[in-house]
């Protein structure tokens, strides 16, 4: 049996009885992250439901069960009785067969879990953007802990509400972050590439020159990353390095530094400050502008000019 993951809403089988409390759809509906909760006795009715199967897309399953739970999962012809708690990931390759079943326990204990769904083929052309060649060999992993992946997912289920232009910036970076822990952990490389050129000091200037120009409009990762000439995966990563904070973090330092200049040295209304450094709205402005520097815009003018 094939089974498609990646749905904008998961078939009536995969959901029901378990309750979907939210769902995420990144990178055009390449990435989708998926957030349930159930009953132990819910679930036995889903195992009981679907036979083993094969998923259609890569899928990493996010434990986040209170207490350790056990599991007996067929993954790929092999089966364990696994026992797993929060923190720990499976790792679903795309077409390898699977079947869960809980061990019987408690059944109404409620159980956290999250899917995080990527396409194959978008993730091998990121991979293959970034001097890993095909085909990629994905290991089928049974629950292991992976305490980074379960902060970046939680990360991106908060992600959509985050009111800040340079949202995306921080999205972004997130599920390329979520990629390369997938690519090194899970995946087997047989033809490494030359690989994508280094951020040299010339490239990190064109970028920050960049963002500058632009830091009044919506700046988004692959605008960026293309001014390196980097794919956006290999940018984020090289100019954190270079840079010691994620893109998503720089430009909101850029557009705080402006708006202290503009408040200092000019009479401009705030709303005009919010929208020459990228804020459509002064109410995201100003909530932006007091988390970085612990007081309002109106505050830090009056204390400026004293």
């Amino acid at each position: 049996m094939t089974f498609d993951y990646g749905s904008e809403t998961p078939s009536r089988e995969f959901v029901s009885p378990p309750s979907l409390l939210s769902s995420v759809r990144l990178r055009s509906g390449q990435v989708k992250l998926f957030n349930f909760r159930a009953k132990l006795s819910d679930l036995w009715q889903i195992a009981d439901a679907i036979p083993q199967h094969r998923p259609k897309q890569h899928v990493v399953c996010l434990h986040h069960f209170d207490r350790p739970m056990k599991f007996d999962r067929n993954l790929d012809g092999r089966t364990k009785r696994e026992t797993t708690a929060k923190g720990d990931i499976a790792f679903l390759p795309a077409d390898a067969p699977t079947r869960l079943r809980p061990a019987k326990d408690d059944p109404h204990q409620l159980l956290s879990y999250s899917y995080l769904v990527l396409e194959p083929d978008y993730l091998a052309e990121l991979a293959l953007s970034n001097g890993i060649g095909r085909p990629l060999d994905f290991i089928p992993r049974f629950a292991t802990p992976d305490p980074l992946l379960h902060e970046i997912a939680a990360a991106l289920t908060s992600a959509p509400q985050t009111k800040d232009p340079a949202a995306n910036l921080f999205t972004e970076t997130l599920v390329n972050a979520a990629c390369a822990r997938i690519l090194r952990n899970y995946a087997k490389v047989r033809y490494p590439l030359s690989g994508s050129p280094g951020l040299t000091d010339d490239r990190l200037r064109a970028v920050i020159d960049y963002i500058h120009d632009h830091i009044g409009e919506s700046l988004e990762l692959g605008l960026i990353s293309r001014t390196a000439g980097l794919s956006e995966f290999h940018f984020a990563r090289l100019f954190k390095a270079a840079t010691g904070s994620t893109p998503f973090q720089f430009v909101t330092r850029a557009r705080m530094e402006l708006a202290k200049r503009l408040l200092h040295k000019t009479r401009l209304p705030i709303f005009e400050i919010a929208k020459r450094v990228g804020y459509q709205k002064p109410s995201h402005f100003s909530a932006r502008f007091r988390a970085v520097l612990g007081c309002g815009p109106d505050a830090y003018r009056k204390s400026a000019r004293r």
